[in-house]
């Protein structure tokens, strides 16, 4: 049976997932004119993933478990960080938008970096955890949106020193990285149900059966 802690991560992951396809595409059309063509679809894909993120945290908190303390603290504290980074990318988009470029670049910078250490942490949650197929899809997942993450604060650095060509690119980049680990992190939550429901199912039987 599905848990309200449960519900709330798989919930936190579409929306993830929901907003790093925003993002995505905003930084697509971004990229390929030149302009600020798409930003603002950036600044709401930031926006739902910090809420999706916080979700997520609130979720894991609800779910600890005494035995496995060590490991979700990194899934919580990393979900936490991540929501934190994309609230200030949205800060520092919204700068950018209202003509403070350079200020608004270094932010949304920042903001990248803290994202993809808060993936990192969650990652690596994922690495002390207990071995099989749903936490070593939730590792990869993780890693992905952390490498994009900080492909995205690298490209910022970029544009901050008059490369803006390459810079778009490498955010181009990052942006996609993150909408593939958010992917596989929804297809590892789905995974991570579906045995518990199996074995849940085929206890039953056996007790019927006893």
């Amino acid at each position: 049976m599905i848990t309200h802690g449960d519900d709330l991560l798989i919930s936190g992951a579409w929306l993830l997932g929901i907003g790093t396809l925003a993002g995505a595409i905003g930084q697509t059309q971004q990229t390929l004119t030149g302009t600020n063509l798409g930003k603002d679809l950036v600044l709401k894909g930031n926006g739902i993933e910090a809420f999706g993120n916080a979700l997520q945290a609130i979720g894991r908190t609800k779910m600890l478990d005494q035995e496995n303390v060590i490991p979700e603290t990194y899934f919580i504290f990393g979900a936490w960080l991540e929501a934190a980074g994309n609230a200030t990318n949205v800060a520092g988009i919204n700068m950018q938008l209202n003509g403070s470029d350079a200020e608004g670049t270094k932010t949304d910078a920042l903001g990248s970096g803290i994202q993809g250490l808060g993936a990192a942490f969650e990652a690596f949650g994922a690495f002390l955890s207990e071995d099989s197929i749903s936490r070593s899809l939730e590792m990869k997942g993780n890693a992905l949106i952390a490498a994009g993450s900080f492909f995205e604060s690298i490209g910022n650095i970029f544009i901050l020193n008059e490369k803006n060509r390459m810079g778009e690119q490498i955010l181009l980049l990052g942006s996609w990285a993150q909408v593939a680990g958010a992917f596989i992190l929804i297809d590892a939550l789905s995974f991570h149900h579906e045995p518990e429901s199996d074995e849940h199912q085929s206890s039953q039987y056996s007790y019927a059966n006893a």
